[in-house]
């Protein structure tokens, strides 16, 4: 079973500038990630996708295989990652080196390790998966205490038949963590929502689960690694 990542790190971002390069650790979180990917027992060869020489050069001393450059019009801030997916699977459909499974691997959770990555894989083929997301439990609910203000009026998200009075009562919810994304190549070419298959959750603790989207998260997450032992 031939089992390939990419990292998808372009250039330009709007929370951080240059936020793939930011340092984390002493290195790079782009670093980072090629590194966990590298280090998996499972992932047969680690990709870099993107539109940057400096972030093209840090992967390639990480380790990472660069097969191309990523066209400028998949590198926007409004370019959906999806469609790099797609651009990276179809260069290797064409170079008749597809894999069997696919991951993406971001630069936004440094705090993921190798073994993560592989419980993931080992989750994806165990389930019959389509697709396998990191995923933690969530602090606010979309039943009780997460709000939006609709007509000019304050109200809870989402409303239940029956009114919910104490946060343990909610049904469970989850944040979306950037750990990794994990499919087969012909589910991404053939599908735009990838939550309408068999989609699963690799549950996460919530000291490791932090994306790094402001400055602060990246100070978050060098205190948690510190404080918790984290070995990166």
């Amino acid at each position: 079973m031939k089992i390939y990542s990419f990292t998808f790190a372009r250039s330009g971002s709007q929370g951080i500038k240059n936020k793939n390069l930011k340092i984390f650790n002493k290195k790079p979180l782009v670093h980072w990630a090629i590194k966990d990917a590298l280090k998996s027992k499972l992932i047969n060869k680690t990709f870099i996708s993107t539109d940057s020489k400096k972030i093209a050069n840090v992967a390639k001393k990480a380790g990472a295989i660069i097969p191309f450059f990523r066209p400028k019009k998949l590198s926007t801030s409004n370019s959906p990652e999806y469609l790099s997916w797609r651009h990276a699977i179809n260069f290797l459909k064409d170079k008749e080196d597809l894999p069997d499974i696919f991951l993406s691997v971001p630069c936004t959770s440094p705090l993921r390790t190798s073994n993560d990555l592989d419980n993931m894989i080992k989750l994806f083929v165990k389930e019959k998966a389509d697709f396998v997301v990191g995923i933690c439990e969530s602090d606010r609910s979309p039943y009780f205490n997460l709000m939006q203000i609709k007509n000019n009026k304050l109200e809870v998200f989402s409303k239940r038949k029956k009114n919910i009075f104490r946060r343990q009562d909610c049904p469970k919810t989850y944040n979306l963590s950037t750990f990794a994304f994990i499919a087969k190549p012909d589910y991404i070419l053939n599908n735009t929502n990838f939550y309408s298959g068999k989609a699963k959750g690799y549950i996460i603790d919530k000291k490791r689960s932090i994306d790094i989207d402001e400055l602060m998260d990246l100070e978050y997450a060098e205190f948690l690694r510190k404080k918790h032992a984290i070995k990166k």
